[in-house]
């Protein structure tokens, strides 16, 4: 059975950055010489570590890609050649599930439809107005009614500070009154 694999390394390129394409063209003539083919080649770049490897903070990242039958099992005779070469940093390698595969059909689809273009006159660039954006003759009317109902709240406070003191001083309490004992204390 053919399987697709995947497999992604990190070289150390911190002595001699021409390491990546040595150690990638032997991975390549490993893969080759064994009966798989290399279906993508993608060097990912120089990038920075999550954390140190043998105090090393960075490293060049390359993923290959291949098909090959399960009975020749290349994926371990090119981690075999991982462990022997001083200059690859860590690796993994692995087989293309079904549903990856789907994903990236979905994902390719996708990709192509956005690329074709917007199928109406609208661009798609242009802003579009947030949920919370109001016409304007929306917000002109909701601050018209908020007017009346701010003019007569405040009115109502004063009103009622002025009763609230009528009251107090008709009781004849000119001075703060006297807190209330809590009923709940135990007497001594």
């Amino acid at each position: 059975m053919e399987n697709l694999y995947c497999s992604i390394f990190i070289v150390d390129v911190s002595q001699n950055p021409e390491e990546v394409d040595t150690v990638t063209s032997r991975i390549v003539q490993l893969i080759e010489d064994h009966g798989g083919v290399i279906k993508k080649n993608n060097p990912w770049g120089k990038r920075r570590l999550a954390y140190p490897i043998e105090n090393k903070t960075s490293g060049f990242y390359v993923e290959i890609e291949f098909t090959a039958q399960s009975r020749l099992n290349i994926p371990q005779i090119i981690e075999n050649e991982f462990r022997l070469n001083d200059r690859v940093m860590r690796y993994l390698t692995y087989v293309v599930s079904k549903e990856e595969l789907r994903q990236r059909e979905f994902s390719a689809k996708r990709a192509a439809s956005h690329s074709e273009g917007p199928r109406n006159e609208k661009s798609d660039d242009a802003p579009r107005p947030k949920r919370s954006d109001k016409p304007a003759s929306a917000v002109a009317e909701a601050e018209a009614k908020a007017e009346p109902e701010a003019e007569a709240k405040a009115e109502a406070e004063a009103k009622t500070e002025p009763e609230a003191e009528a009251t107090v001083k008709a009781a004849g309490a000119d001075e703060a009154p006297e807190p209330v004992e809590n009923e709940n204390k135990e007497t001594k």
